[in-house]
């Protein structure tokens, strides 16, 4: 099936072609049942007869199919067009957090919005049992809304599944990929996605990657062993609480990283301030609220963490204003 702008097929008007990798094609096109703009995603005709392209391309569409998150570019459809395996997903006019980058680093409070929204998403993953395994820039995208969608799954998989990553072998972005996936590990859990992360906040916050390497095997030494350069040393306007928070996420053993993305996130709303704390729970509430139609039920100690702290600054203050009266009084 040869795919030319300016055709119909199938249901899909094919308005302009968006990307021709090895790994398929991509194409903005518009339902033409729903009149909704769409992106297909094709499976080259070269691929067709590699079994384990196909695997991981119905692989993909499995897993991207379990998801529904307001931070997740949302699945639409996979079949079969004249004998060539597609997707459909949604169309996210915007750029992405690599291209943003590109003008410098961003102010902290923008680069914790966006990673908000990212850990977001990954807590959803997670929860699923489903591990992304390219957490970059890329594949971070940025709406004129300031809206954050995440994209990319065409490395995930889930947990339990084992069959096609074999030991040994390196899967991912090399650079933001975690010191296991460099190992060949099997059993990559959410920690993985944790690390990468914390490479793009990094990157978001300092304008540059923390590891240059000239060559593809010094880049993956430096992420298995050497120490990124705090980021505040980097750029002076990231305040010292959030760069060692962003150097635990990118801690080389995954135990000592935050053990979900949930607990990065609460980190990170402290590292605000407790009313920025609580605003930024009330409006995950309701961006994901209205994202999804549905009532959203957070963790607990989200928000207690965040009014806790917000709450005794309010009684302390009520204290000295009461202190202050008495003593007016007195004299």
């Amino acid at each position: 099936m040869s795919i030319q702008p300016g055709q119909t097929v199938g249901d899909y008007e094919v308005l302009e072609l968006l990307e021709n990798s090895k790994d398929g094609v991509a194409y903005k096109v518009r339902n033409v049942i729903l009149q909704r703009l769409e992106v297909l995603r094709v499976l080259p005709k070269t691929l067709q007869d590699d079994q384990d392209a196909v695997t991981r391309f119905l692989r993909e569409a499995k897993l991207h199919a379990r998801m529904n998150h307001p931070n997740i570019v949302a699945f639409f459809h996979a079949t079969q067009l004249d004998g060539q395996l597609i997707m459909t997903t949604e169309l996210v006019e915007g750029t992405t957090l690599a291209a943003r980058r590109e003008v410098g680093p961003l102010p902290v409070a923008e680069a914790l919005a966006c990673l908000d929204q990212v850990l977001s998403a990954l807590s959803h993953a997670h929860g699923l049992g489903i591990v992304h395994r390219d957490v970059t820039p890329s594949n971070v995208l940025l709406t004129s809304d300031g809206n954050v969608k995440l994209t990319g799954f065409g490395l995930a998989k889930a947990t339990q599944d084992h069959q096609l990553t074999q030991p040994g072998t390196v899967i991912g972005s090399l650079n933001y990929i975690s010191p296991e996936q460099i190992k060949g590990s099997a059993k990559l859990d959410a920690r993985t996605d944790i690390y990468s992360a914390g490479v793009v906040l990094y990157e978001a916050l300092t304008g540059r990657r923390p590891f240059h390497r000239k060559s593809q095997f010094e880049l993956m030494l430096a992420h298995m062993s050497e120490l990124a350069p705090a980021p505040s040393l980097v750029n002076p306007d990231v305040p010292a609480e959030l760069s060692e928070i962003v150097l635990t996420a990118m801690a080389k053993d995954p135990s000592a990283r935050f053990q979900t993305a949930e607990e990065f996130r609460q980190r990170l709303d402290l590292s605000r301030g407790p009313r920025q704390a609580v605003s930024t729970v009330a409006a995950r509430v309701a961006s994901a609220s209205a994202g999804s139609g549905q009532t959203v039920h957070l963790e607990p100690s989200a928000v207690w963490n965040a009014r806790h702290l917000w709450l005794a600054g309010c009684v302390t203050l009520l204290l000295l204003m009461l202190t202050f009266i008495a003593l007016s009084h007195r004299f």
